[in-house]
C-alpha cells in the first residue's frame, strides 16, 4: 500500500458530513468572535449617559477588546502549534465566554474596559484560529471556497447584534441588584451575543484535533483515528481505503523551550523562502482590518441617528451627536471644557442590518468569482470597487447612495480577510501556520486599533482627512493583492 500525505488521505476519503459537522462549529466559532466585537459599538453608545463618557473614554472603550487580541495574537499560535488547534480553541473559548459574562457585570468605564481587554486576550485565539482548524480537515482545493462559506457567520453575526438589541433595548427594564448597581438592558445584550460562543464551546468538544496537527507533532496513531472519525461521520468504511500517512519531515515539539521556538520559528517567516510572500500577506491583511474593522467597528455609531437629509457623509457626522466637539465656557474667568449633551439611545438599528446582508452578498460574490477567477484577482476586484466607492464618499449627497457606498467601501475589504488568510496556509508547511496565522492577525488587529482610534479621535476634528486616509490605504493594497501568489 503506497503511503500518502493527510492531503491525499482526505481526498481519497471525499467530502462528506464529517466536514459539514467540522464546518458547523467553525461557523459558530467565527460569528462568537465577530459578535463579541461588534457588540461594542452598541455599548459605546449606550454608556454614554451612565457613565457619562468623553470621546477618548469611548474610544478607550471601543480599543480595549481589540488591544487584548493584539496583546495575545503574538503567543496563541505558538501554544496552537505545540498543543494543537482544539485544546487551544476549547480553552480560549472558555476564557472568552467567561470574562464575557464578568463584563456585563462591571460597575464603572475603565472596569468594563480592563475586562474586555482580557476578553481580547482569549478572542484572538477563538478569531484566528477556526480558520487553520476548518482548512485543515480540507484539501487544498476545498479551501477556498471552504474558508468563503464560513465565513458568512460573520454577515450572520452582523445581522445577528442588531436582531438582539432591537429584541431587548425598546423594553427600558432594569433589574436591581442593590442600591448602587442596577442592569440596565444593555448589560443583557452583552450577556445575549455570548450564545454563538456557547454553541461553539459544546461542538469543539465534539469533534477531533486535525490530523495536520497530529502529523506535525509525529502521532500517526491519533492522525489515523481522527481520518477515521471524518470516514464515519462521512458513512464510508474505512476498510474500503488503503490509507497509510507520511511522516511528517519535523515535528512542532522541538527540544528548545516555548519563546526559544516561538522566536526561531517566527524569525523563519522573515527569512526565505517565506519572507515575500509572507509581508505581502502581512500588509495586505493589515490594510483590511485597518479599513474595514477600524472604521466598521464604528458603523453602528455613525450610522445612528437621522441619515435622510442630503448631506455628503462628513457634513453628516459633523451632526451626530456621538462625535460632536465639546465647547467651552468661562468658568471664574478661565475656559473649561464641558461635553457634550450625552445620547445613549440606538436609534437607528436598521442600518447595521443593512451592513450585515452587505457582508451577505458581498461573500456570495466572492464565492463565484473563485470559480471564475485566480483568488488574488478577486481580492484585488473587490478592493478596486471599495477604493473607487471610497472616493465618492467626498461628494456623494444621496442619502441611499451614500449608505451603499459607505456600506461597501467598508464591506468589500472586509469579506477578504479570511480568504487573504488561505493564501498564508497555503505556501506555509504545517507547523508554521497557527504561528504565522496569529502573527498575522495579531499586527493586522494593531491596524484595526489604529484604524478605531483615528475615528474616535480624529474623525470629529478633521472628517475629510480621516476618511482619505482610509481610502489610501485601499490603493495601496490594490498593489499588494496583485502581488500575492497564485
Amino acid at each position: 500500500m503506497p503511503v500518502m500525505d493527510v492531503d491525499t488521505a482526505l481526498q481519497t476519503i471525499g467530502y462528506g458530513f464529517g466536514q459539514v459537522i467540522i464546518f458547523i462549529v467553525c461557523f459558530f466559532t467565527y460569528m462568537y468572535s465577530v459578535s463579541e466585537a461588534m457588540s461594542v459599538s452598541y455599548i459605546v453608545v449606550l454608556t454614554s449617559c451612565e457613565f457619562a463618557t468623553t470621546a477618548g473614554e469611548k474610544t478607550l472603550l471601543a480599543n480595549s477588546l481589540l488591544g487584548g487580541m493584539v496583546a495575545s495574537g503574538l503567543f496563541v499560535g505558538m501554544l496552537a502549534d505545540k498543543y494543537g488547534r482544539k485544546f487551544t480553541l476549547r480553552l480560549a473559548l472558555i476564557g472568552a465566554l467567561g470574562f464575557s459574562m464578568l463584563s456585563a457585570l462591571m460597575p464603572n468605564l475603565y472596569a468594563l474596559s480592563i475586562t474586555r481587554m482580557i476578553v481580547g486576550l482569549f478572542l484572538s485565539a477563538v478569531a484566528s484560529l477556526q480558520v487553520a482548524f476548518l482548512t485543515e480537515f480540507h484539501t487544498p482545493k476545498w479551501r477556498p471556497l471552504a474558508v468563503t462559506l464560513c465565513s458568512q457567520s460573520q454577515s450572520m453575526a452582523l445581522i445577528y447584534c442588531p436582531l438582539v438589541a432591537m429584541a431587548i433595548l425598546p423594553h427600558h427594564f432594569t433589574v436591581t441588584l442593590s442600591s448602587q448597581f442596577d442592569m440596565r438592558p444593555w448589560r443583557f445584550l452583552m450577556m445575549a451575543v455570548e450564545i454563538p460562543g456557547w454553541i461553539a464551546l459544546v461542538g469543539i468538544c465534539l469533534v477531533p484535533e486535525t490530523p495536520y496537527f497530529l502529523l506535525s507533532i509525529n502521532n500517526g496513531e491519533k492522525a489515523i483515528l481522527a481520518l477515521k472519525w471524518i470516514c464515519r461521520k462521512n458513512r464510508k468504511n474505512w476498510e474500503d481505503f488503503d490509507i497509510i500517512l507520511a511522516e511528517n519531515e519535523r515535528a512542532t515539539v522541538v527540544p528548545e523551550g516555548f519563546f526559544s521556538s516561538f522566536l526561531y520559528d517566527s524569525f523563519r517567516l522573515f527569512r526565505k523562502p517565506y519572507f515575500t510572500k509572507f509581508f505581502i500577506c502581512l500588509m495586505l491583511i493589515f490594510g483590511l482590518f485597518f479599513n474595514s474593522v477600524g472604521m466598521g467597528i464604528w458603523f453602528p455609531v455613525i450610522r445612528n441617528m437621522d441619515n435622510s437629509v442630503s448631506l455628503r457623509l462628513c457634513d453628516l457626522i459633523k451632526r451626530n451627536p456621538q462625535f460632536a466637539s465639546s465647547k467651552e465656557k468661562l468658568v471664574n474667568g478661565t475656559e473649561t471644557e464641558v461635553p457634550p449633551t450625552c445620547h445613549d439611545v440606538m436609534t437607528n438599528l436598521i442600518d447595521p442590518i443593512y451592513y450585515g446582508f452587505s457582508y451577505m452578498g458581498c461573500y456570495i460574490l466572492s464565492t463565484i468569482l473563485l470559480q471564475c477567477l485566480l483568488r488574488k484577482y478577486v481580492i484585488a476586484t473587490h478592493i478596486i470597487v471599495a477604493f473607487v466607492l471610497g472616493l465618492g464618499l467626498n461628494v456623494v449627497k444621496q442619502p441611499t447612495m451614500l449608505l451603499i457606498s459607505y456600506t461597501l467601501m467598508i464591506t468589500l475589504p472586509g469579506v477578504l480577510i479570511p480568504l487573504s488568510t488561505s493564501v498564508l496556509i497555503d505556501f506555509l508547511p504545517t507547523h508554521l501556520r497557527g504561528k504565522a496565522i496569529c502573527l498575522v492577525r495579531s499586527i493586522a488587529r494593531f491596524g484595526a486599533l489604529l484604524g478605531s482610534t483615528l475615528v474616535g479621535m480624529l474623525l470629529k476634528v478633521s472628517c475629510d482627512l480621516t476618511l482619505n486616509i482610509f481610502i489610501l490605504y485601499l490603493a495601496v493594497c490594490i498593489v499588494l493583492a496583485l502581488l500575492l501568489p497564485e
